[in-house]
């Protein structure tokens, strides 16, 4: 995730309707990658963000499986999906090889939907030439606010010591920058133990954020797949302007925007992203 304040759409984090068949596919580096697979039709392949795993997509996966084959996935070490590597063995590319699996699995003309640090990766697998259709970014997280020196470090003591609620509001508090109030009020969730579960997953997040300090200009130009960055009008200004600029500088690049901030809201856009991915 990154920065909003505003948490006018919690009420979009929720869990939908379920009940599908789990699959899996594996990674290059052995990791058991889950997925649930739904629809017909052309396929379309979800990737979360920061504290998102497929359950959290649901609704948005169910929405597009009108039109599409949605293959909703968890990141590694969230929900059903291994971790092989843990932390020592973390880099963004460890998480390309996750989603050119699902890709071999969906085909090599699925879409993609990225949210948050999910476009972060997604947009590595297209600059390294990983075959897919097309590519619809909400909010990519490049750029940002300096974090404290000592966060890091901090973070990674409270996942080692199993501090799950300390690590989880630390990251929302100081990456996502969230306020106590808000934090507070995710704590009475029940989305908040889904969170604590992916709490080791927060140091990977805040890796790709601190890897991905501003948008990548050198390797845009070779980026050939049409890509939509879509932006929400009440997140920060630095976030809009590098979305801005990310649609700017893909060869196939657009942008739009909705009336959220950075919490995506799946009912709103799942009629965007279905225009896109059919045109």
């Amino acid at each position: 995730m990154a920065n909003q304040e505003t948490a006018a759409s919690l009420d979009n984090i929720g869990f939908g309707a379920r009940g599908l068949v789990l699959e899996h596919v594996t990674s290059a580096d052995g990791t058991r990658i889950a997925f649930e697979k739904s629809g017909e039709g052309p396929p379309v392949i979800i990737v979360g963000g920061g504290l998102n795993e497929k359950a959290m997509f649901a609704d948005l996966a169910e929405l597009l499986s009108e039109d599409f084959t949605v293959y909703n996935y968890d990141r590694r070490g969230r929900g059903n999906s291994e971790d092989n590597g843990g932390l020592s063995g973390y880099t963004i590319d460890r998480e390309v090889e996750d989603l050119a699996a699902v890709l071999e699995a969906a085909g090599s003309d699925a879409a993609i939907f990225a949210n948050c640090t999910g476009g972060l990766i997604a947009m590595r697998a297209a600059a390294q030439g990983v075959p897919m259709g097309r590519m619809a970014l909400y909010e990519p997280t490049y750029g940002g606010h300096q974090l404290p020196e000592s966060y890091m470090d901090d973070l990674e003591r409270m996942v080692a010591a199993d501090h799950r609620t300390d690590a989880v509001a630390l990251f929302l508090k100081e990456n996502v920058r969230f306020s106590s109030e808000t934090i507070e009020g995710f704590k009475s969730l029940p989305i908040w133990p889904s969170f604590e579960a992916m709490a080791p997953t927060t140091l990977y997040d805040s890796i790709l954020d601190a890897n991905h300090e501003s948008v990548p200009f050198d390797q845009l130009p070779g980026i050939r797949v049409p890509t939509l960055v879509i932006g929400g009008r009440e997140s920060p200004s630095w976030l809009i302007d590098n979305c801005h600029a990310l649609a700017d500088g893909l060869p196939h690049g657009q942008y739009v925007y909705m009336n959220e901030g950075h919490l995506f809201n799946q009912k709103a856009g799942a009629p965007l992203l279905t225009v896109f991915f059919r045109s």
